[in-house]
């Protein structure tokens, strides 16, 4: 399986560097580190344990977001973080679109 363009050496330097870059807020790079390796795994020991770890980090950072998501939406339905509530007798545009307007215009 190392005989290919990709070393051993090289392999487990890949999957521990995707391992610890998955902590600096990016989880989709513990699971590419998991598909990644998925053949070269079952060969070695070390790349293993990066693969494990890869896919049980992404497992928890997933359902920490899905709760933290589903907290805030139960908690502050109402929230104007991400409902923008249109006046009664007036259309109103998005915060961003107004924005754009008033430069646009200016």
């Amino acid at each position: 399986m190392f005989s290919g363009p990709l070393k051993k050496e090289t392999a487990e330097t890949l999957a521990r560097r995707q391992f610890y870059g998955g902590f600096f807020f990016l989880p989709w790079l513990w699971m590419s580190n998991y598909f990644f390796f998925w053949e070269i795994q079952k060969e070695n020991e070390e790349i293993r344990k990066y693969c494990r770890w890869s896919l049980i980090c992404f497992i928890v950072s997933c359902f920490v977001a899905i709760v933290w998501w589903v907290c805030m939406y139960t908690l502050y339905p109402d929230s104007s973080l991400w409902i923008i509530k249109p006046d009664a007798d007036e259309f109103q545009v998005g915060i961003f679109t107004k924005a754009l307007n008033q430069d646009y215009l200016s």
